[in-house]
């Protein structure tokens, strides 16, 4: 009980003694003393894991935190997907029967957003994803999905002119996964270098392929400079490598997002991402001033970690937060909580970056970087980036070949 609010009670007399008391008392007590619940929705078991597994964990890191802190006790529900969208649409039927869970972390993919948002929607329920970046998912005029990662549409012309100004592109042969995410950006990175008049081939494969000795005969006969792999499952990008050198192709290969795996896309593949670029949504946090502290908690609980953690934190933090102002009025709720998110306007977070989402639920100001793989590590190389993202950009540089050296 505060000292204002006896002061108020003292005033009031007697008779409203108690009911001033709890009144004032209330917002303060009820946020320390209900249990919430909380989802997220991720790949955590299957080819995608190694990612999954790495947001999930920076979840129960963010979620650790803030109980530690607020004083509040949220609870964490885990939902398997394996980035298979059947899946997710069954998991989000879990969750929304469960009144409890108020908001979610994820889908980690653009096909699983796709197939969760008419569940989610409808019910006021918001999710935040840490790692879906298709353009339209923003587009279609679901309220409850937020994001804090940037989209194709900015990562596809980022690489692109990366492609043809630094890399000196002539002839570029782009591969999708077939999945919403994967084709998506393909997309965009194909109109940007077609309006760069930077011809192009396209093919495709499926999330179920092991063997591309195919695929690549066919890329050997196209002769191009550079080969744009954005894959969710970084071990088909590493065997397209191995079987690129096998083949003799000399060609630079360019990665995105989902590649971002030091197990799977250079580990596995032996040495022949050496050289390999890869675009990702988020800096490396250990290069991250203020993100010291989490870096080091992370480090002492799970170990190394790659960048997929830094963006599900800030997405269970931005959630988190949002739950915590709601409770300031009485016990959260769907609807209120779903409010707060909109609302989110944080001036720094993990990322290095202000965390603030426009009327479609994008963040504002996000850019992409691009990593090159030099002696077995991810290394951060310099881009034109925004003013916003160059002070990030700068202080990453600085610490990522080390941190990225021991994932």
């Amino acid at each position: 009980m505060s000292k204002h609010s006896v002061s108020v009670i003292v005033k009031l007399g007697s008779i409203t003694l108690v009911t001033v008391m709890l009144l004032a008392g209330y917002s303060h007590q009820a946020a320390a003393a209900t249990t919430v619940k909380i989802a997220i929705m991720g790949p955590f078991t299957g080819n995608a894991a190694s990612v999954g597994q790495e947001q999930l964990n920076f979840a129960k890191l963010a979620v650790a935190d803030f109980n530690k802190a607020s004083g509040m006790s949220v609870q964490l529900i885990e939902v398997d997907t394996q980035l298979d969208a059947a899946k997710a649409v069954t998991g989000a039927q879990s969750i929304v029967s469960n009144n409890d869970v108020v908001g979610v972390v994820g889908p980690a993919g653009s096909q699983e957003v796709e197939a969760v948002s008419p569940i989610f929607a409808p019910l006021n329920i918001a999710f935040i994803s840490p790692s879906a970046t298709r353009p339209s998912l923003t587009e279609k005029g679901v309220k409850t999905f937020f994001r804090v990662v940037p989209r194709d549409d900015v990562q596809g012309p980022t690489d692109a002119m990366y492609m043809a100004n630094i890399l000196k592109a002539k002839n570029v042969y782009v591969i999708d996964d077939q999945t919403s995410y994967s084709s998506g950006l393909a997309d965009e990175v194909e109109k940007t270098l077609k309006g760069l008049n930077i011809p192009t081939e396209r093919d495709s494969i499926t999330q179920k392929d092991s063997d591309f000795s195919a695929l690549v005969t066919r890329m050997k006969g196209a002769t191009p400079d550079v080969v744009f792999v954005p894959f969710q499952l970084a071990n088909q990008a590493a065997q397209i490598a191995k079987q690129m050198a096998e083949q003799n192709v000399k060609a630079t290969l360019f990665g995105a997002d989902g590649d971002f795996s030091p197990d799977d896309f250079i580990k596995s593949a032996a040495g022949a991402t050496e050289g390999a670029f890869v675009s990702f949504f988020a800096p490396d946090i250990h290069g991250v001033a203020g993100a010291k502290d989490v870096v080091a908690a992370y480090e002492k609980q799970y170990g190394t970690f790659g960048s997929f953690g830094g963006p599900s934190y800030a997405a269970t933090t931005v959630l988190l937060e949002a739950i915590q102002r709601a409770a300031k009025a009485g016990a959260p709720t769907r609807a209120s909580v779903l409010a707060e998110v909109a609302k989110t306007d944080d001036a720094s977070s993990i990322l290095g970056i202000p965390v603030k989402f426009d009327a479609k639920g994008d963040i504002v100001g996000a850019s992409f970087f691009i990593f090159q793989v030099q002696k077995g590590a991810f290394v951060l190389v310099p881009t034109p980036a925004s003013p916003t993202a160059s002070a990030t950009m700068s202080a990453t540089m600085a610490a990522t070949p080390a941190a990225t050296a021991a994932n």
